[in-house]
């Protein structure tokens, strides 16, 4: 009695429920999510690969928020990984969003970093021996 009670409770619960709660979220990643540079502020050159999975209806792109182009768009699950040639000094977001109304559904970030740090310059520019 007590579980027909507690599924019934839950089914209850989830009719309640706002329709983006209940929605299942969208895997989405970026391999490798690191792109290494030899000194700060070099350009890094990395093959990204995408992936992720959207449901069967819809129009989908893949984004890039710095520059706001569309890497790729696609409908329902047409499409399911995206290889890109990254090339930029900075960390670059990347969004997967609905085409028609612009809705993001999912997030990842490619981190650039570097080996060596900028060379230290002395404040003056003057030396003394």
């Amino acid at each position: 009695m007590n579980r027909l009670f507690l599924c019934c409770l839950l089914l209850l619960f989830m009719s309640a429920m706002p329709a983006s709660a209940a929605e299942h979220s969208i895997d989405f990643t970026a391999t490798p999510q690191q792109c290494v540079a030899l000194h700060k502020g070099q350009t890094c050159y990395q093959t990204i690969a995408f992936q992720w999975q959207t449901p069967n209806n819809g129009k989908y792109c893949l984004l890039q928020v710095d520059n706001g182009k569309n890497l790729v768009c696609w409908e329902g699950r047409f499409l399911q990984g995206y290889e890109y040639s990254f090339e930029n000094a900075n960390t670059t977001t990347y969004r997967l969003i609905e085409q028609t109304t612009a809705k993001v559904l999912a997030e990842v970030k490619v981190v650039v970093t570097w080996v060596y740090k900028a060379p230290k310059q002395s404040q003056s520019g003057w030396r003394l021996f």
